[in-house]
């Protein structure tokens, strides 16, 4: 593609002629933007970066990728971090920012105005709705929903299988994290957990089993402490301060 005509494009930009970037895209340097993919206006990606990677197994790997995944859809005035790698099947809303090392595999919903943080890795079919907010270096393995305005601290880890791949036919299912929750730094929620409305879970806690709305759990395993003080409920629909 013929970047003299795309003011805003560093250098060694690569866009497939499949794909489609929108006015008022920044590109910077080395950015690699394979076919099937939509970046909306406004947008700027940083360099390095790899948008619409399609997903590949090699080896031992179990699970096969699915084929024929829709285009990767990238909404209008996001930021995309230098070295994301994005995969092709996801969607992100509007006015998002995905940091510096992320990377978002295939079948994730990334709703708006959501924060996600920098080294953060999304395995597949992931939901994140619209606000909130992933700190730095949090692992999320596949099936996950996290709801809006949640709030998850940095080196958070979940599950999708408490058997490690060990007991054939196990159904996979990532933790849910209800509206308004918060997760400490390094907490780690296990296959199939819920966190309820505005709960909160402590740091470092490892989390077997639900924790109810408006509820506060911590501890090795976790345990309930006791209810949320009104004071730390995290307002709903509002944007992150």
């Amino acid at each position: 593609m013929d970047q003299s005509a795309r003011p805003g494009w560093g250098r060694n930009v690569v866009v497939s002629p499949n794909a489609v970037v929108e006015d008022n895209v920044n590109l910077g340097n080395n950015v690699v933007i394979h076919a099937h993919v939509l970046v909306r206006h406004g947008t700027t990606i940083h360099d390095n970066a790899v948008i619409g990677r399609v997903p590949q197994v090699a080896g031992i790997i179990q699970r096969t990728p699915k084929q024929d995944l829709p285009p990767l859809v990238i909404g209008a005035n996001c930021v995309i971090g230098a070295n994301a790698v994005l995969y092709v099947g996801t969607t992100i809303g509007d006015d998002t920012l995905i940091g510096d090392l992320a990377c978002i595999r295939e079948e994730c919903q990334i709703g708006k105005r959501v924060v996600i943080g920098r080294g953060v890795m999304l395995n597949y079919n992931i939901i994140v709705r619209d606000r909130a907010r992933l700190m730095d270096t949090s692992h999320f393995g596949g099936d996950a929903i996290i709801e809006e305005d949640a709030f998850v601290g940095p080196h958070v880890c979940t599950a999708n299988d408490n058997t490690i791949g060990l007991r054939a036919g196990v159904t996979r299912q990532g933790p849910r994290i209800g509206r308004g929750a918060s997760v400490g730094i390094g907490a780690i929620l296990l296959a199939g957990v819920t966190i309820g409305e505005q709960a909160i879970v402590g740091a470092g806690a490892l989390v077997l089993a639900d924790v109810p709305p408006r509820m506060m759990a911590y501890g090795m395993p976790a345990k309930i402490q006791g209810s949320v003080p009104p004071d730390l409920l995290r307002p709903l629909g509002a944007d992150p301060g």
